[in-house]
């Protein structure tokens, strides 16, 4: 009996050693798997960052990239990723200048080129976890007009003052479209350029016309052009259509406006314009023109006044400008426009 005891004793030592060693294998499978590999994988960035290029896995933009203290939005993300891999020659020395940095340790001081490698100090086991910070690349642009305004990707960034200024702005590493807009002898001019920004550029927009021969009336048909463009982008109607219903009844507007979004005691407002009634006719209508003061002076110049308005600021073109207005469109109304709460507006009385 005491030797059946002994073997039965001994199988169950067995089982328990067997079943400790399972656990401690198994410990060392999910250790190396969970955390020793991705410790290791993070302190490899430069192959994680070639990687996700390769792979356009913006997570990995999101997660390690930040521009100026702040991680990567999602549509930056992907505007980076994009623009590397379309530029084939500059995704190569991004790749190369992250495994350079990656190399030497010190180049986390340095602020020339696109990164900066930052050691989060997150790092276990002896390897180190990094983010890569993209580095502000500045932009200087000089105009020879004054009052030119200066637009990148479509949106206003500032406006250089006087000419042969300079305006100067930072941006992320990537491909931009810059726009001076400014008005030479009461015409708008434009010119775009577009820049691979990986270090510090400078535009010089030569803006003035070689020559002068135009006249003034025809500086004003081509803002009066300028003018029928933007109410008809934002209301849906030529400013003809619009100006026609001035002394019309509620019904013809209907007919040519349709139902109005909201009604006030005399005022019927729609998307982008107000018409005032007075005894159950038009008798002023007001379009948003969805401008700021500089930009109604990027597309027509500076006023020759300013002058005060029971709307607003009313701004003076001079008679010269309306009456090419009026020649043009064979329009009879009085026309101004109207600055309030930094906003443009076109009054049709």
């Amino acid at each position: 009996m005491s030797y059946t005891r002994s073997k039965k004793k001994e199988s169950n030592r067995r089982v328990l050693l067997l079943l400790f060693s399972l656990i401690i294998i198994v410990g060392a499978i999910v250790f190396y798997l969970y955390a020793y590999k991705p410790a290791a994988e993070q302190d490899k960035i430069h192959v994680a960052f070639k990687e996700a290029l390769l792979e356009q896995d913006r997570a990995f933009f999101e997660e390690k990239m930040e521009y100026q203290g702040e991680p990567l939005t999602r549509a930056e993300a992907l505007r980076f990723m994009r623009w590397l891999n379309d530029e084939k020659s500059i995704r190569g020395d991004a790749i190369a200048e992250v495994a350079k940095d990656r190399s030497d340790r010190t180049s986390s001081t340095e602020s020339e080129g696109l990164f900066r490698l930052i050691d989060t100090g997150e790092g276990r086991y002896g390897f180190s976890d990094y983010r890569i910070e993209l580095l502000p690349q500045r932009i200087d642009v000089t105009s020879d007009l004054q009052l030119t305004n200066i637009w990148i990707d479509g949106q206003r960034v500032g406006r250089i003052d006087e000419a042969g200024g300079l305006l100067t702005f930072e941006k992320m590493p990537g491909s931009y479209d810059v726009k001076a807009v400014a008005v030479a002898n009461g015409e708008t001019v434009s010119e775009t350029e577009t820049i691979q920004l990986t270090s510090s550029a400078s535009i010089d927009y030569a803006l003035m016309p070689e020559s002068n021969e135009s006249i003034a009336g025809q500086f004003d048909l081509k803002r009066a052009e300028l003018i029928e463009i933007e109410v008809e982008a934002q209301t849906g109607h030529s400013l003809e259509t619009i100006d026609s219903l001035i002394g019309q009844s509620e019904k013809k507007v209907l007919e040519t406006l349709g139902e109005p979004t909201g009604k006030r005691e005399e005022k019927w407002d729609y998307e982008q314009l107000t018409v005032t009634y007075d005894d159950g006719d038009v008798q002023s209508i007001v379009v948003d023109l969805d401008k700021r003061p500089d930009d109604l002076i990027a597309l027509l110049g500076e006023p020759k006044e300013k002058l005060e308005h029971q709307l607003g600021t009313e701004w003076d073109y001079g008679q010269s400008f309306f009456e090419s207005f009026f020649t043009f469109f064979g329009l009879e109304t009085e026309k101004q426009f109207v600055e309030k709460n930094d906003a443009m507006y076109l009054l049709i009385e």
